[in-house]
């Protein structure tokens, strides 16, 4: 992968992680109980954190990282959020695998791995958050 493509591939990584960062906090102010609402900052945290990795790789390959736009979704159903953003960690999963198998880099490899284990991690949390909520065990607002 050249560079200039790489760099762009990485670019889309830091705007997504840095919008589900966004969207994590907006669900955490909006909806739930106080379970719920930790469990979203964590996943904030979580993600700010892939950003910044994503952000280190960006500056090691030396590429100026400009504004990135971030955009709040309709969040005003907390069910309708939760299937929609199951499907966000699935994207995320496939951009990881792809990421590594794009790049081939040992560095690029163990990153994509852990933030992929990660991401499955989210996946599994926000499914059983679901459930809860469509259970009705969890309430939102």
């Amino acid at each position: 992968m050249e560079n200039k493509q790489l760099a762009e591939v990485l670019q889309q990584g830091l705007q997504d992680e840095m919008n589900s960062a966004f969207q994590y906090i907006a669900l955490a102010g909006k909806h739930g109980d106080v379970a719920i609402k930790q469990a979203f900052l964590r996943y904030a945290s979580e993600e700010l954190q892939h950003a910044q990795k994503l952000l280190g790789m960006l500056e090691q390959q030396q590429v100026e990282v400009g504004e990135i736009p971030l955009t709040l979704e309709n969040l005003d159903d907390l069910y309708l959020y939760l299937i929609e953003y199951m499907a966000h960690e699935e994207s995320a999963i496939f951009y990881y695998e792809a990421l590594e198998q794009l790049v081939q880099q040992p560095e690029v490899a163990r990153l994509c791995q852990e933030v992929r284990g990660e991401e499955q991690l989210h996946l599994r949390q926000m499914r059983e958050l679901y459930q809860q909520v469509k259970e009705g065990t969890r309430h939102d607002g």
